[in-house]
């Protein structure tokens, strides 16, 4: 522990006591306060400030820097992330005293924008190109570009060799229209070479998609035993656990996806009448669903006990300061947390599974198709149609026998 010495430190370890009360009301363990306390207490020694308005986020990644290279830190980033997590918690804890504290957030470096990429974006402005079209392509070569950096390959114009791990490494990770349209931006990018003068041959009729299954294997989901079973891994007396609790019933009960789950705002539920208003992102359509009694308990429990004071307008928010909107990201580790909890093993672990168990279980009871497409806000019954795959109780009952 860093020694306190000086007039002025001693103030300061004052104002820490203070948040550190703040802390603990929130919720923080002994452990992640006591931490955060001997975090600050090096940024505070090796500052040297007499204002906390002196002190901001980017002095603290400096600070940091400096720290770790005095003191031989293996993990630089390590300490920066230390720092900057506790001089954001710190921070939050003096606003709540009254007191003034520099800004919490980053500066924003400028982004490096390769001129190659840009004459791209000019070629196809000219060809007609649109806007869509362009940021779709210029997006795709971005990847294109970063691979073959990290690989340190040849730029801008790549060897076939290389395009075709490209695509190979995107096969493992996206489906086959992603990679589909990735290679059309790879075929567009090296057409724009030759007609450029970048390149001497056109080598864009040369690249091919990476061979893949024809009929894609049926999409996968969780027995509603084992969905039930999810819900035994969240532990509801904690505020964070609350919070869980909550979207795991949006999950079930409505067959939400990630994205309306983090969107949600607090406006979208309405009390009195009963209803959540959720919008599609893929389509930009609402619909109102009914608030099940369940549901609304989980949620106002959240809202009323457990939820962090904040400005933000999102119903699930960060436990962590600075509060703010949830991720994607998560979310989906969430869910592998409380899969590890309640010990159920399965290979697809992500928010998105509850999407699939939902229709599935809602195909098994005999719920018309329509009527599920129109809950998770499918404008035709041909998207709602994969899931039909799914329910193989179901397609076991109507299976014919087979002929002798």
């Amino acid at each position: 522990m860093v020694a306190v010495t000086g007039l002025w430190t001693v103030e300061q370890t004052h104002d820490l006591d203070q948040v550190a009360r703040l802390w603990r009301k929130l919720g923080y363990s002994s452990r992640s306060i006591l931490a955060y306390r001997q975090w600050i207490f090096q940024i505070l020694s090796t500052a040297h400030i007499a204002d906390y308005q002196d002190l901001s986020a980017d002095k603290v990644v400096g600070l940091a820097l400096l720290f770790a290279r005095r003191h031989h830190h293996r993990s630089p980033r390590h300490t920066r992330r230390c720092w900057l997590s506790a001089f954001r918690a710190f921070a939050w804890g003096l606003r709540q005293l009254g007191k003034r504290v520099g800004s919490v957030s980053l500066t924003p470096k400028a982004k490096a924008v390769d001129p190659t990429i840009v004459a791209f974006a000019e070629y196809g402005h000219k060809l007609g190109w649109s806007q869509q079209t362009i940021q779709s392509y210029r997006r795709n070569v971005d990847y294109l570009r970063r691979f073959l950096i990290r690989r340190q390959s040849h730029w801008p114009v790549p060897r076939l060799i290389d395009l075709d791990r490209f695509l190979y490494r995107a096969a493992k990770d996206w489906k086959r229209s992603t990679v589909g349209a990735v290679a059309g931006a790879c075929r567009a990018w090296l057409r724009f070479l030759f007609v450029t003068g970048r390149s001497d041959r056109d080598l864009s009729a040369s690249v091919a998609l990476p061979p893949s299954i024809a009929y894609p294997q049926p999409v996968r989901a969780l027995p509603w035993t084992m969905v039930r079973q999810l819900g035994k891994g969240i532990n509801r007396a904690t505020p964070m656990g609350r919070r869980d609790y909550a979207q795991y019933l949006l999950f079930c009960a409505y067959g939400l996806s990630s994205a309306e789950i983090t969107n949600l705002k607090l406006e979208q539920i309405d009390w009195d009448a009963g209803v959540i208003r959720v919008r599609r992102l893929k389509n930009g359509s609402t619909v109102d669903l009914p608030l099940l009694p369940a549901v609304a308990t989980a949620m106002a429990a959240y809202l009323r006990h457990s939820r962090p004071p904040t400005s933000c307008r999102n119903v699930f928010i960060r436990h962590t300061i600075p509060f703010g909107a949830l991720s994607h990201a998560t979310i989906g580790q969430r869910v592998r947390c409380w899969a590890e909890r309640a010990k159920v093993q399965s290979p697809f672990l992500g928010a998105h599974l509850f999407r699939h168990s939902f229709a599935t279980r809602q195909l098994e009871r005999g719920t018309p198709l329509k009527v599920i497409g129109d809950i998770l806000g499918h404008h035709s019954c041909q998207t709602t149609r994969v899931y039909v795959r799914t329910a193989l109780s179901r397609l076991r009952k109507l299976a014919l026998p087979v002929p002798q």
